[in-house]
């Protein structure tokens, strides 16, 4: 049987060269797609400039404002974990305040933070003096009644719990937000600060309170000195294409 003959008529031919002109005019890789107001642009969106799956971590990061945490999701680099913690010890009894207790490292390249938690340690002679004792300490970290406030500094600077409010409260609600929100990115300009306050007068001395965040940051030194400026060209050349607006405000 002979193959069949397709045949076009010229309206359809033109249609049909205007459409291939309109392919290989984008950059390698890209895809096709409707920006805002149904203007055509090319991105990673449909073709994902190859990376299929990953294009949704590239897309997270650039919604939460990090262009160099999504240049490092496009060029598939891994993500170390990262511990920053903030310590507090109430040296004895008549202790009800240990304020500005700032975190135990330097951020330096964007970092995302996913989870909080945190342990109140007995360090007292009565530490481990028993099996009661050590279940009465284990239980102590919920029915403390230690509070914490928690404020990010450097640039920007805000406050996350301007209020002291209970610890435990505020890891409960932190690691539930964060999660749901794809994490929360801090700069190299950033660091941690917390107060904390014993509102029932501690039961022995010295107690410590560590707090711990979990944070994940890309294996890659060149990420340290890299502007926002400089992640947008490297992901134009992936194939990524940005309203102006977004880049001005991530390069003002």
């Amino acid at each position: 049987m002979p193959d069949p003959v397709v045949t076009f008529t010229p309206e359809q031919f033109d249609k049909l060269v205007e459409a291939v002109v309109k392919r290989d005019s984008a950059p390698a890789g890209a895809g096709m797609g409707i920006g805002l107001a149904g203007v055509p642009v090319v991105g990673v969106g449909c073709g994902d400039a190859g990376m299929g799956p990953m294009a949704s971590g590239v897309y997270q990061m650039l919604a939460a404002g990090s262009p160099r945490l999504a240049l490092a999701k496009a060029l598939g680099l891994p993500m170390a974990p990262w511990m920053i913690n903030c310590r507090a010890t109430f040296a004895d009894t008549s202790t009800s305040n240990v304020p500005n207790v700032g975190s135990d490292v330097k951020i330096t390249q964007d970092t995302v933070i996913d989870t909080m938690l945190f342990r109140i340690s007995n360090q007292s002679v009565t530490a481990n003096q028993n099996q009661f004792q050590a279940q009465s300490d284990w239980y102590y970290n919920f029915q403390s009644s230690i509070e914490a406030t928690l404020d990010v500094t450097g640039t920007p600077r805000y406050p996350v719990a301007p209020e002291f409010m209970p610890l435990v409260n505020l890891a409960d609600a932190f690691n539930g937000d964060s999660k749901a929100g794809n994490g929360w990115i801090l700069t190299y300009q950033n660091a941690l600060k917390m107060s904390f306050n014993a509102k029932v007068t501690i039961p022995v001395a010295p107690i410590e309170v560590v707090v711990t965040f979990r944070a994940w940051t890309p294996i890659w030194d060149e990420q340290v000195h890299m502007t926002n400026r400089e992640a947008f060209a490297r992901l134009k050349e992936i194939g990524l294409v940005l309203p102006e607006a977004y880049v001005s405000r991530c390069c003002r």
